[in-house]
């Protein structure tokens, strides 16, 4: 059912994907990444964000966290870009979520990567005010393979 190739199916998947994780569901969105061979850990949604990026705006951050982990756990490309050049770094930086923030990095997040409008992750935390993401700032120690 759910391994048929095609574009509407990974369509499909996805937002099966990102309803689980806004419900909270991680045996659901395990299920729906496995029967789909993580094909759509990096699909991007019609806003262009992937489902990292999602999971990083979710509201909860227990959810939030397990739901980062699980999509890295399962190859999500941490650098991955969406429209508008932002990372999931960039919006964990301006959410101010030091916790994400540092799963990011320890999963080699790299930091210095500019949206098309030349911000890097830390200048949306300190414009939002996170100083506590900002005095800790992510450093990103390994090299671009």
């Amino acid at each position: 059912m759910l391994k048929a190739p095609g574009r509407s199916d990974g369509e499909t998947g996805t937002k099966i994907l990102l309803e689980a994780m806004s419900k909270d569901k991680v045996h659901l969105a395990r299920f729906i990444l496995d029967a789909l061979d993580g094909e759509i850990v990096d699909h991007k949604t019609e806003g262009a964000q992937t489902p990292l990026i999602s999971s990083v705006l979710l509201p909860d951050g227990q959810t939030r966290c397990k739901f980062v982990e699980l999509l890295l756990q399962r190859g999500a490309r941490v650098n991955c870009q969406d429209g508008d050049g932002r990372t999931a770094l960039s919006y964990a930086c301006e959410k101010g979520c030091l916790d994400t923030v540092k799963i990011l990095v320890r999963n080699n997040a790299d930091p210095e990567i500019v949206d098309s409008w030349g911000n890097t992750a830390l200048m949306y935390a300190a414009v939002a005010g996170h100083s506590h993401v900002v005095e800790h700032p992510p450093t990103h120690t390994h090299t671009h393979t």
